[in-house]
């Protein structure tokens, strides 16, 4: 499943996106946003810097709401109007995983990917309060078009963190 997890040193990574507050069972919600996020950019004559990514900022456990933003990567930030947002991933260090399995393996990578880098002595950049951990950058950026590959289980993703 794993392909091993590596540290890397990542420039600033600008996107535009739509943030919001969801539970996994409105995730059809979620990912609705994707296209929508695509089709503003366009019509702002925005050129997107690679597939989707979902950033989550505050999460409990999984059966909580969480704190999400569902963006994509630009050369630099636009405005999009009205309902968008923009931002960038900040510089720094980064835990990286790129599971084999798509979406369905992600539960358990990010448990691994917690637990690696407990063993690792890294810490990640959170703030754990008791409404939740608050996350400075998580993301899971969706590598492959669902459009191109329809079985899931081949699509690539990356999940990645921003070590302290």
């Amino acid at each position: 499943m794993m392909k091993g997890f590596e540290v890397e040193e990542r420039t600033e990574r600008a996107w535009v996106g739509v943030t919001m507050t969801a539970e996994l069972a409105q995730w059809d919600r979620v990912n609705a946003y994707v296209p929508k996020v695509y089709a503003a950019l366009a019509a702002a004559g925005g050129i997107p810097w690679g597939g989707p990514i979902y950033q989550y900022h505050r999460l409990r456990t999984a059966a909580d709401p969480m704190d999400i933003t569902v963006s994509v990567p630009v050369a630099a930030p636009l405005e999009l109007g009205e309902g968008f947002v923009t931002g960038a991933l900040p510089s720094g260090r980064y835990l990286v995983a790129r599971p084999d399995g798509g979406p369905d393996v992600l539960e358990t990578v990010h448990a691994e990917m917690w637990q690696w880098a407990g063993d690792q002595g890294l810490d990640l950049a959170i703030d754990e309060r008791p409404d939740g951990i608050f996350w400075h950058a998580r993301t899971e950026q969706f590598l492959t078009d669902p459009q191109a590959e329809p079985d899931r289980s081949r699509w690539d993703i990356e999940v990645a963190y921003l070590l302290a």
